[in-house]
């Protein structure tokens, strides 16, 4: 099917996810760590489906018709889009840095890293408002208030998310959680079909992005949700916490999520950004209304934070998508890789 029309609802059998009573262990389940009965029947939940074997080499399992993302696997250079929870995963020399400490593959972080880095009580949410208060006992969950995907205003996981794999997503508008890119409520952008597996800079995700900050549908926004100091929207940080371009009293405190190229240091044109021209698959940029096609960079990309984060876990501290410790502004040696991809001229 072309790019872009493909169905992403689930296809196959259904026992593929679902079990005729209940179950205790997904089949062929390793790993999670979690007691059932899972709820609505499914097959070990949700790391029955999407983490069926973290120490195998497959990060797309194949079963019938059905299509699943791997969360955690030990395929050779294939992390999907997301990253990989292998890098913090129990079992497996993790390194609690470098991703989010999800319930059943991670045990949780010690203080402070038990609560999201960020975090600002009540702030406004698709749907309604977000948590008054973290409690160190709540570790971060897939979906539902205490996770990223589903409607967070509702607590159990699963039934935040319930639907959404049967629901008619050709359209993805952010209206429900089955309509929501990647299953985040009210998020919107294109999604490619191969969770950027082998994805090139014609054929890859499509972020949204929005300058304006008047909406709440944009990936960045979906990442404020819980590290709400990083974000300069007004039902998030706002500017005090993040900075602005043209302030004294708000210069930059954070790196800025949401803002176009040419909306600093005076402008685009012979700036240090007007050398990222190439659309890179490292450090991804958002736009107006993306595509997943877009091949090149220009004033109006905008940054966002997965253009230095992944979401999941990634080999390097901080969820970044590069090594940090190894990016030298002003050396020749050091190739237009991480921070240098945007920052052209250092």
């Amino acid at each position: 099917m072309a790019y872009g029309s493909a169905d992403a609802r689930v296809k196959g059998k259904c026992r593929d996810c679902h079990s005729m009573h209940y179950s205790y262990e997904g089949e062929g389940m390793t790993y999670g760590g979690i007691e059932g009965p899972f709820p609505y029947l499914t097959v070990g939940g949700c790391l029955g489906c999407h983490a069926q074997y973290p120490g195998g080499g497959e990060n797309i399992i194949v079963n019938g018709k059905a299509r699943i993302p791997q969360v955690i696997h030990k395929m050779e250079n294939g992390d999907l889009a997301a990253g990989n929870f292998f890098y913090v995963a129990d079992g497996y020399a993790p390194d609690y840095s470098k991703g989010h400490n999800l319930i059943g593959i991670s045990r949780q972080e010690d203080p402070p890293m038990d609560i999201p880095p960020g975090f600002i009580e009540g702030v406004i949410i698709p749907g309604g408002t977000g948590p008054i208060d973290w409690p160190s006992e709540r570790q971060l969950t897939c979906a539902g208030t205490w996770g990223c995907h589903g409607n967070r205003t509702i607590e159990d996981p699963y039934i935040a998310i319930r639907g959404a794999h049967h629901a008619d997503d050709s359209e993805i508008d952010g209206s429900t959680v089955g309509k929501s890119y990647r299953f985040l409520y009210g998020i919107v952008g294109k999604e490619h079909e191969d969770w950027e597996y082998l994805a090139t800079i014609n054929n890859h995700n499509g972020y949204k992005g929005d300058i304006t900050y008047d909406t709440m549908d944009t990936i960045s926004y979906a990442c404020g949700e819980c590290h709400a100091k990083f974000h300069p929207h007004p039902n998030l940080g706002g500017r005090w916490e993040v900075g602005q371009a043209y302030s004294k009293e708000l210069l930059w405190r954070r790196h800025p999520a949401d803002i176009a190229f040419d909306t600093v240091h005076g402008g685009y044109a012979g700036s240090e950004y007007q050398g990222y021209i190439r659309y890179s698959l490292e450090s991804p940029v958002a736009f107006d209304e993306p595509t997943g096609a877009e091949t090149e960079v220009d004033e109006r990309s905008i940054v966002m934070c997965l253009s230095c984060h992944r979401a999941h876990a990634s080999p390097y501290p901080d969820i970044l998508r590069w090594d940090y410790d190894n990016i030298f502004a002003g050396h020749s040696k050091s190739p237009r890789v991480g921070c240098l991809t945007c920052h052209t001229r250092k």
